[in-house]
């Protein structure tokens, strides 16, 4: 490894750090006092930066109670980009849901911090988007997957916006019911539910290493 490699790595290590303590000050901060007596000011002092740095990382204290889909897009991209073209877009996105190496107290704590800290309109606004990034996703593996479809283009969109929607469904009703539900099951309920429609083999259940149930090792 080059020395410059090596300085790349240590500035994304820092950089991660950085975000994990302001994601972290900030939790504990609407926690404790409340969403709207928290500044922008306080989060950054707990963290030990300045405000500046605060907006290097988020441009509001709002995108920190998304921080959790952020980092779980980052492992859910990778994952699905390992899976091949062949396999079920719903087994495939089962799977990489699985990469994710879930925090589930700090997962718990932000969903339930979105639902009372947050109006309804906001709350759409924002999962909105969060839906669009995880479909992106969906929509390019599904190009590969369906290409020897007829209408593989539309299946596709349909499927990958369909599954997103799902996740992201699944993943706040969980932390609405105070995360108390196993959500590895639900999120193949949900995937399943889906699976039926679009003529897909159903996802066979996901062990917690992310390989299916049964499949040889």
């Amino acid at each position: 490894m080059t020395s410059l490699h090596r300085t790349s790595n240590k500035h994304e290590l820092r950089r991660r750090a950085t975000r994990d303590a302001l994601r972290a000050a900030g939790i504990a901060r609407f926690s404790r006092d409340g969403y709207d007596a928290t500044s922008i000011r306080d989060i950054a002092a707990d963290a030990g930066v300045t405000e500046r740095t605060f907006y290097r990382h988020f441009p509001s204290k709002e995108a920190l109670l998304f921080h959790d889909y952020e980092h779980r897009l980052e492992f859910f991209r990778a994952a699905l980009a390992l899976r091949p073209d062949h396999e079920s877009i719903f087994q495939a996105a089962l799977i990489a849901v699985e990469a994710y190496p879930d925090d589930l107290e700090a997962v718990r704590q932000a969903a339930l911090l979105r639902r009372s800290s947050l109006s309804a309109r906001e709350l759409a606004a924002y999962l909105q988007l969060v839906r669009a990034t995880f479909a992106e996703e969906l929509h390019a593996f599904g190009l590969r997957h369906f290409a020897d479809r007829d209408d593989g283009a539309l299946i596709a969109a349909v499927a990958g916006n369909a599954i997103a929607g799902a996740l992201v469904a699944t993943f706040e009703l969980w932390g609405a019911g105070g995360a108390l539900d196993d959500m590895r099951s639900m999120t193949h309920r949900a995937l399943s539910y889906l699976a039926v429609g679009f003529g897909e083999p159903m996802p066979e259940p996901v062990d917690v290493d992310g390989t299916r149930t049964g499949a040889a090792r």
